[in-house]
């Protein structure tokens, strides 16, 4: 089975934004992206520090202390999909993208960034939580269990036809950082 990963991080502090976009622009020592390969990454904004500000940008003044800034969505698929390097890694995250915008609004997105040099490819996206008052709502983007479940099985419907199918609903499997 090839399967379609899409995985969401809540990003409470400016520190925390920080930290993920020294290593999604690889300002800092990422020991499992090849250097070589690194020339291949693609940005839809130039510079870490543009999309720091961007988000900055989309803030609103008056927020809760613990209000999560930003959702980091990362979007890939099973290494062994044979799309990979073909037409269709081309495509998925073409819908990919799209399925992100359709979802919580391009002015809500701040950066994307495509990671070629690294195993399995993955895209990875900055989206800030306003919602249609102004104000941050990670829980009316993210919601709880259910909703997360939902957006899920959307985003695997989405590129389906590609290969690709959703993971098993309910599993207790939990991602492996780099580290373990």
């Amino acid at each position: 089975m090839n399967y379609a990963i899409l995985r969401t991080a809540k990003l409470k502090t400016m520190g925390n934004i920080g930290g993920s976009l020294a290593h999604s622009y690889r300002t800092i020592e990422t020991p499992n992206a090849d250097p070589n390969l690194t020339p291949k990454n693609h940005h839809t904004v130039a510079t870490p520090e543009a999309v720091k500000q961007a988000i900055k940008d989309r803030l609103p003044e008056k927020r809760r202390a613990d209000a999560v800034l930003c959702i980091e969505y990362l979007i890939t698929a099973s290494p062994e999909w044979e799309g990979w390097g073909k037409s269709q890694e081309a495509e998925f995250f073409k819908r990919s993208a799209q399925w992100l915008m359709d979802k919580h609004g391009e002015g809500n997105i701040a950066g994307m960034s495509i990671h070629r040099d690294i195993s399995t490819p993955q895209l990875v996206a900055y989206v800030v939580p306003i919602d249609q008052k102004g104000k941050l709502n990670c829980k009316g983007f993210l919601g709880g269990r259910v909703k997360l479940n939902q957006m899920q099985t959307d985003f695997a419907n989405t590129v389906a036809d590609l290969g690709l199918t959703r993971g098993k609903e309910g599993s207790k499997a939990k991602h492996t950082s780099i580290k373990e």
